[in-house]
Formats: C-alpha cells, sequence, structure tokens
C-alpha cells in the first residue's frame, strides 16, 4: 500500500517539473542572462561618457585656456576615477567584514 502511494505521490510532484534536459530552456536562460549583462553594461558606458562630457564641458567654462581645460579635466577625472575605485573597495571590503 505505502509502495502505491509514494508512486502516486511522486509522479503528482514530477507532473508540473520541466523535462529533465531542456535544451531550448537553457539557451532561453542564458540568452536572457545575456541580454541583462549587456543592459547592464550600457547603462554604465553611458553614465561614465556623460560624466566625461560634463567634465570636460566644466573644464572649459571654467579654465582661460583650451590647453588648460584639458588638463583640468583629465586631473579631475583622475580624481573621480580614483574615489570611485577607492569607494567600491570599501564597500567590498564592508560587505565582506560584515559577515
Amino acid at each position: 500500500m505505502s509502495d502505491d502511494v509514494d508512486s502516486k505521490l511522486g509522479a503528482l510532484l514530477l507532473s508540473g517539473a520541466p523535462p529533465a534536459r531542456d535544451p531550448l530552456f537553457r539557451i532561453r536562460v542564458l540568452e536572457r542572462r545575456e541580454r541583462e549583462r549587456y543592459v547592464r553594461q550600457l547603462r554604465v558606458l553611458l553614465g561614465v561618457a556623460c560624466v566625461v562630457l560634463i567634465v570636460h564641458g566644466m573644464a572649459l567654462l571654467a579654465a582661460p585656456d583650451v590647453f588648460t581645460a584639458g588638463l583640468g579635466a583629465v586631473i579631475g577625472l583622475a580624481i573621480l576615477g580614483a574615489g570611485t575605485l577607492s569607494a567600491a573597495a570599501v564597500v567590498r571590503m564592508a560587505r565582506i567584514l560584515r559577515r
């Protein structure tokens, strides 16, 4: 009696499960993940491009000549980059220490 109930219960539990190996499902999942990664990278790239344009524009407005503006923009971008990397490292370390 118990084996019969177990087999029926097992059949009910497996009735809604996906096939053991469904290559189309795996391809769709991989495609979706790659698309999400592409969108994330695109957003980061657009954000960085906007920051670069803003920094160069501010440097052109503040500097007396183009050379000084370019030099100031490069130095400003280096400072922003270093600050971003430092902040990212601090956040990563805080997450590690919180565990």
